[in-house]
């Protein structure tokens, strides 16, 4: 999984985190009494917990539907399958909370109704995940294979550009040098010490050279 989506899947969490806070501030609020009977103020730090936390799962699918409608990534009928169930459960556990917080606003006891949705919450939020986790895993598999091919064209430009600099090297070496995986022979190794060599002295010599 590359950055991006890693710190997307963070912003997945974040949200679901403060839905459910949402609903625990409201729990303990009535429990331990820590807002001391001021239910006006409990509500709006829910809704503000709420908000927040719509924002978050807003702008990462936002951000999803746009890398994908930017790399022309075809999802396929499963995936598509998978995409749509998770979209539908995270909005339904936004349905839910928002519910918990404007009904429990109005309720004597809450005890009953905090565990039920505390629970379908959960599992709509975890149901999710894997989800949308199952529906990415052609698009990572595409991006991984893009990433790659991107690293062959610049290896391959590597290549030429230090065979045309010097018409004597192998090619064969070169490519061991700039493929870290392949065991490098002796004559790879002093290639790679004699370039190392000369972009040392460019770098003493001129200090706005690679």
């Amino acid at each position: 999984m590359g950055k991006k989506q890693t710190y997307l899947k963070y912003l997945a969490t974040a949200a679901g985190l403060f839905f459910l806070s949402a609903l625990l501030i409201k729990f303990f609020g009535f429990q331990k009494g820590v807002f001391k009977g001021n239910t006006t103020g409990l509500l709006i730090t829910e809704l503000v917990l709420f908000i927040i936390g719509l924002i978050f799962l807003g702008f990462y699918w936002f951000v999803k539907f746009k890398d994908i409608k930017k790399d022309d990534y075809k999802m396929s009928k499963k995936e598509n399958m998978y995409f749509i169930a998770a979209l539908g459960l995270y909005a339904l556990a936004s349905l839910m909370t928002f519910i918990f917080i404007i009904a429990a606003h109005f309720m004597a006891k809450i005890i009953v109704i905090f565990y039920v949705f505390l629970i379908l919450i959960l599992l709509f939020l975890l149901t999710a995940s894997v989800f949308e986790m199952i529906s990415r895993l052609g698009y990572q598999s595409y991006l991984a294979k893009k990433e790659y091919e991107e690293i062959q064209k610049l290896k391959k430009a590597k290549i030429e550009k230090m065979i045309s600099e010097d018409k004597n090297l192998d090619k064969h070496e070169l490519a061991k040098i700039v493929d870290p995986k392949k065991k490098r022979t002796k004559e790879a190794e002093e290639i790679l010490k004699a370039e190392s060599i000369k972009k040392l002295k460019n770098k003493d010599t001129n200090p706005f050279k690679d």
